[in-house]
């Protein structure tokens, strides 16, 4: 599999302490898309299903779910449902996976179609600048659609938390990584790398 990075914790990728996983390589290319860095394919991204999966049940220990983004995870779908087939045997969290394919792109695809049967949440449909969400949190744009394969997160379909723009500030190996929803104003996180900076000098 190629994938961009690996976070074992964060906890603006979903609901609660989640495990996150952004894949490299994507065909859909939305315009404005936050991590265009991870567009092209790169096989010098690589990591195996079985070490993927190693890493996910390390960090469970310490997180409520795990989230898929990218990138396009359906873009290897392949190699995704190994992955998730893999982790099924013993990953008894709740999986989201994040997706620009829209709902019916995915139905017309029986290897996509595979692929988000052994996910618990799907949020599907290309990124629109134009329809950026200001009502559901961890959505990109307002033409993104939800859909619940399991009963797993059950109290989201019921009520779906109200948005809230956060970014959350990672530290590794000498490189300022930030996770989160784009605040919209590239001053303000200019201002927030600024001061970070001066706080690790």
């Amino acid at each position: 599999m190629q994938i961009a990075r690996f976070e074992p914790l964060t906890s603006v990728e979903g609901p609660g302490k989640r495990t996150a996983v952004w894949f490299q390589g994507c065909s859909i290319r939305c315009q404005q898309c936050c991590n265009p860095q991870m567009f092209n394919a790169d096989a010098r991204d690589f990591i195996s299903v079985t070490e993927l999966a190693s890493r996910i049940a390390e960090a469970a220990t310490r997180t409520d779910g795990l989230s898929l983004l990218g990138g396009e995870p359906l873009d290897q779908a392949f190699e995704l449902i190994s992955l998730l087939q893999n982790l099924r045997n013993f990953y008894k969290k709740g999986i989201i996976l994040f997706t620009g394919y829209t709902w019916q792109q995915i139905q017309a695809n029986s290897e996509k179609m595979q692929a988000v049967g052994l996910c618990d949440l799907i949020i599907a449909g290309p990124y629109i600048a134009a329809h950026a969400s200001e009502s559901r949190r961890w959505i990109g744009s307002d033409n993104q659609t939800l859909h619940f394969i399991t009963e797993y997160y059950a109290d989201l379909q019921r009520e779906w938390p109200l948005n809230k723009r956060e970014i959350e500030i990672i530290l590794r190996d000498g490189l300022i990584l930030l996770n989160g929803t784009p605040l919209g104003d590239d001053h303000e996180v200019s201002r927030i790398l600024r001061k970070t900076r001066e706080t690790i000098d």
